[in-house]
């Protein structure tokens, strides 16, 4: 035995080490015919309790075990694709064709990445085979995969010598609407035909920069000046460079952000103490002249001052003067024949003035619908809750105007008495707005519904959602599976499933039905769930009471009061108005609580869960794990292209497949591994955030009620009202602190322990 270990590598042996000290029948494996990563593969099915005859074979390398194992560990038939003369490219797309329903195993004349989009066509309920047939490469399948997933008409900008990066600029701008013939042209090249479209979506003059002959970075430039407003004329010429661009760029907009700080400024008369200063140091054009002109130091005013009052000069005079100072525009002659023939007191008055550039006004959107909607209940005057008038939508019929756009206007020149030209800013233009369920007019500014739904704005993005409206649910209509909203406008009685793509309201009660919603899920009145009751929601819950009921909500949870309930939010339960309360049960709100009363005098056990999410940690554990096994697998690929390297010459590895394999999965294995130390990165900072979460209640907490914050926990030893409670560190020890929140928080007493 010991013969035959030292014909093994450190790597197969430590593959073989760690599987027995796993208890595993290493004997599977123990041949230094396999390569440590193909032994590793072999150990990780055994430890998943595998069959692993499948993968017992060297003439599979170990790419195709992964897919083998991965496989049986899906429990699909792996008998179509356990071949070592099967490339793993393909046995993946078969591996996960199968674990979708979908066959692909008559494909396979084509590449594995043209595969992969059908397989991945077939599972979005599509059809690309005329494009395979037509000679679309894999990367421009997946454009026109996506684009008729999302039913956008694309088949007339279609050509197979459009780039895929260019046929996504062509979805790209049929999603937004836009007229994708103006850059959709055989002459623009992927870079030129996005900087056309996103002048198209911010409604700019896209002809000043469209020719050809300018490169993308050159349009860039001139699209950034277009979307500020500013005359481009001045630099948008094919002799500049981008770099050249950028800096006129940037000196206009300078000179616009001035211009729009002087317009927004109204022009006023000099004060009297600046206006004396300043005639005192502008010395007399002519010393036998008895008056001087002066003007202001933004060249927006001109004073006529007179030294001699008995000796005042003539109009003539004060003109000549006036032409002699360059004075040219917002002369005033009527102040000037006043000051000269004595109607006029003053020895300093104000002859000339220029005017200021007036703004273009920014254009902007007028919608036929209620924008401001929170989904929250009102607080009635007695401190009541009202849940029946929850605004939760408002509904459009196909062919209803939803939003007019009005574009940006031009700016109104101004002038200094100089005559200079003072340039204005045009407005500037609002993006197109994106989303589905509507169609946009011809005139790029009229929005229409596109069918009977409901309508919301989410930032830039309009949708209108299929809703169905029914009367009542109950066991004799049975269960509801719907993409779009659902709105219940009575009961929904046990038993029953509701399943939305959008939200669910309910204005009526609810027994112990199922709901399931990918948006919010709204209940006017609330749920008695009987331990039936089960409420899934990605987005936010809100209903006036739960009972018995299970609930989680990827977002809040708003109650008015829950009783012997399950709760879980990802982000925070409240029930924080007059009559909220929390009581029996577990409520867990990942980033906090906020409620009026927790507990009950009876001392009903109430626990209330604080800065811990256990989706997110077992997000955490699966991420390093994940890590782990990248980084393990590369240290072994690693070690192999060492030894390989150390064998042969550079001649010699050229002629070794197995070389390419694990160069190829070297670089494969290291963008997997930094993906995922990423990720484990955001998880960090996301479980950071959760450790800071509290727990407040302005009412009362009760006996019986135990409060958990992370790992620490705190049961209070009496009633107590309007605290705050948060973990900290005591010591080596972290624990739970109450907080009086109607006391200093310096003061010592403020803290109960």
């Amino acid at each position: 035995m010991a013969e035959k270990t030292t014909l093994y590598s450190p790597d197969q042996r430590s593959e073989i080490q760690e599987g027995k000290k796993k208890g595993l029948n290493t004997t599977v494996y123990e041949d230094p015919a396999y390569l440590p990563v193909q032994m590793r593969e072999i150990r990780l099915a055994l430890e998943s309790g595998l069959d692993v005859s499948a993968l017992r074979n060297p003439a599979l390398d170990w790419l195709q075990m992964e897919e083998i194992r991965l496989g049986l560990q899906s429990k699909v038939d792996i008998k179509s694709y356990a071949d070592p003369k099967i490339p793993y490219q393909y046995m993946r797309q078969i591996r996960k064709g199968l674990e979708a329903g979908i066959d692909v195993t008559g494909f396979l004349i084509y590449p594995a990445p043209i595969v992969r989009q059908i397989r991945k066509a077939r599972r979005d309920g599509v059809d690309i085979m005329k494009y395979v047939e037509e000679g679309y490469e894999s990367d421009q399948l997946e454009q026109i995969r996506i684009s008729l997933a999302r039913n956008v008409e694309i088949d007339k900008y279609l050509a197979p010598n459009y780039s895929a990066p260019s046929i996504e600029e062509f979805r790209l701008g049929l999603e937004r609407g836009i007229d994708v013939s103006l850059y959709a042209k055989p002459e623009y090249e992927w870079r030129q035909m996005r900087e056309i479209r996103l002048g198209l979506e911010k409604r700019i003059d896209i002809s000043i920069y469209s020719n050809y002959l300018f490169l993308a970075p050159q349009m860039k430039e001139i699209r950034l000046g277009l979307e500020d407003g500013l005359d481009v004329s001045s630099y948008a010429k094919q002799r500049f460079s981008a770099m050249d661009m950028k800096e006129k760029r940037l000196a206009l907009k300078e000179a616009a952000a001035h211009a729009r700080e002087v317009a927004s400024s109204a022009s006023v008369a000099m004060d009297f103490g600046a206006l004396e200063q300043l005639i005192e140091e502008v010395p007399f054009a002519e010393q036998e002249k008895p008056f001087k002109i002066v003007l202001s130091p933004d060249g927006m005013e001109a004073y006529l001052s007179i030294s001699d009052k008995e000796n005042r000069p003539c109009e003539e005079d004060v003109l000549k003067e006036v032409w002699n100072c360059k004075i040219r525009k917002g002369i005033m002659r009527s102040e000037i024949r006043n000051a000269t023939d004595g109607s006029y007191e003053e020895d300093t008055i104000l002859i000339a003035v220029g005017k200021n550039a007036i703004n273009g006004k920014d254009g902007w959107y007028e919608y036929f619908f209620n924008t401001e909607i929170n989904k929250k209940p009102k607080l009635n005057e007695d401190g009541s809750v009202n849940y029946k008038d929850i605004e939760w939508y408002d509904a459009v019929k196909k062919g209803d105007k939803i939003a007019f756009y009005h574009k940006a206007e031009d700016g109104v020149d101004g002038y200094d008495v100089e005559g200079n030209v003072l340039k204005s800013v045009k407005g500037r233009e609002l993006t197109v707005l994106s989303g589905s369920g509507f169609v946009l007019d011809r005139d790029k500014c009229t929005y229409y519904a596109k069918t009977d739904g409901m309508v919301r704005l989410n930032g830039d993005k309009l949708e209108v959602d299929e809703m169905l409206e029914v009367e009542e649910i109950n066991a004799s209509i049975g269960n509801i599976v719907f993409d779009g909203s659902v709105h219940v406008r009575g009961d929904v009685g046990g038993n029953v499933l509701i399943k939305a793509g959008k939200d669910i309201l309910i204005d009526g009660f609810v027994e112990g039905a199922e709901l399931d919603a990918e948006g919010d899920i709204i209940l006017r009145r609330g749920m008695n769930g009987d331990d039936k009751g089960k409420i899934r929601a990605r987005g936010n819950v809100t209903a006036k009471f739960l009972e018995s009921a299970d609930v989680y909500a990827g977002g809040y949870i708003n109650i008015d009061y829950s009783m012997n309930s399950t709760l879980y939010a990802e982000k925070m339960v409240e029930a924080k108005l007059r009559t909220g309360s929390i009581a029996g049960g577990t409520c867990t709100g990942v980033k906090g609580i906020n409620a009026q009363n927790i507990g009950t005098k009876a001392g009903i056990k109430t626990h209330i869960k604080a800065g811990i999410s256990e989706a997110l940690l077992k997000i955490n554990s699966d991420t390093y794990k994940e890590y782990s096994a990248a980084k393990e697998e590369l240290r072994i690929l690693v070690n192999m292209r060492k030894e390989l390297e150390t064998k042969f010459t550079p001649a010699q590895l050229a002629a070794q497949p197995v070389y390419e394999k694990v160069q190829n999965s070297i670089f494969s294995k290291s963008k997997t591994a930094e993906k995922l130390g990423a990720q484990l990165e955001e998880i960090k900072v996301q479980l950071m955030e959760i450790e800071r979460a509290s727990v407040y209640a302005k009412g009362t907490v009760y006996d019986g009620t135990r409060i958990q914050i992370g790992n620490a926990s705190w049961v209070p030893a009496k009633e107590l009202s309007d605290i705050t409670l948060k973990k900290m560190r005591k010591g080596s020890e972290e624990k739970v602190f109450a907080f009086h929140n109607n006391r200093d928080p310096k003061d010592p007493d403020a803290i109960i322990e």
